[in-house]
């Protein structure tokens, strides 16, 4: 699987604090059959402001330190692992071919945004340019939103808008979001929204929007190792409730691998909702 939503890089924003509890989320994501990290920041939102050379730097750091650790093998939702055995009590070695952390912003919209992404100093997701991490206030989507994503559209990028279902405008005016996403963005939900971790109103509100196919993406936004981790397959259960099994699934390994492939994912869920 993929999770392209984690506040997993240390010392950056509110997620985690430290070293050791990046390599803890780590462990986690992987024995939750997690095999590819997006590290997404947030920044531009009044209080961190990081730009893509220190993402870049930070995700290097945490590459190189995960291809030196022994992490215990508990595969997740597929139940494969292609690691090989280093020692006994069941730990394996996790090399950065079997679990990848690449670069990625959690970009708060605001009107700085098409400034600093024309100055290349907003990370794409995988820092591939094609796709950008969009994340409103969460009780209302500001005054001109629709003309900047519009304006980041016309550069050749994707807006992906996350966790819409945690937005009190998007639960009391659908309609404006179902705009953005025929304009042509794109959704990501929070796993934790999916099975209630954020509370019955928000979980009805995630149902209702993956029905009609409003999200298309599938991330945990993990800020910790225990509040808020990095786990999808719960969600994906949660969402094989809705979308059956097949699309459930594409939303954490195909749609998020196209997209960091640069490509246009395709699917049921890609039809405009």
């Amino acid at each position: 699987m993929i999770d392209i939503h984690t506040h997993i890089l240390w010392g950056l924003d509110d997620g985690a604090r430290t070293i050791d509890d990046s390599l803890e989320m780590c462990q986690i994501a992987y024995r939750d059959g997690i095999k590819t990290v997006v590290a997404t920041p947030h920044t531009l939102n009044g209080l961190y402001r990081n730009d893509r050379p220190l993402i870049l730097r930070k995700v290097r750091e945490l590459n190189a330190v995960i291809s030196n650790q022994l992490l215990v093998n508990s595969p997740g939702l597929n139940n494969q692992s292609s690691v090989t055995e280093e020692s006994t009590n069941n730990k394996l070695r996790i090399t950065n071919n079997e679990l990848r952390i690449l670069p990625g912003a959690d970009v708060h919209l605001c009107e700085e945004t098409l400034r600093q992404l024309e100055g290349g100093k907003v990370t794409t997701l995988g820092d591939g340019g094609k796709y950008l991490l969009i994340e409103f206030p969460f009780n209302a989507i500001p005054y001109g939103t629709e003309e900047i994503l519009f304006q980041v559209i016309t550069r050749g990028i994707i807006p992906i808008i996350s966790h819409p279902e945690r937005n009190l405008e998007v639960e009391q005016n659908p309609r404006r979001y179902r705009k953005m996403i025929r304009m042509g963005c794109l959704g990501q939900l929070t796993a934790m929204s999916l099975t209630g971790g954020f509370g019955p109103s928000i979980k009805r509100l995630a149902e209702k929007l993956l029905a009609k196919r409003l999200v298309h993406l599938i991330a945990s936004d993990a800020h910790s190792a225990d509040g808020r981790p990095p786990i999808l397959s719960d969600g994906v259960c949660a969402a094989e409730k809705i979308v059956g099994r097949e699309e459930a699934l594409r939303m954490v390994t195909e749609y998020p691998q196209a997209i960091l492939e640069g490509r246009r994912p395709e699917g049921q869920l890609m039809q405009k909702g």
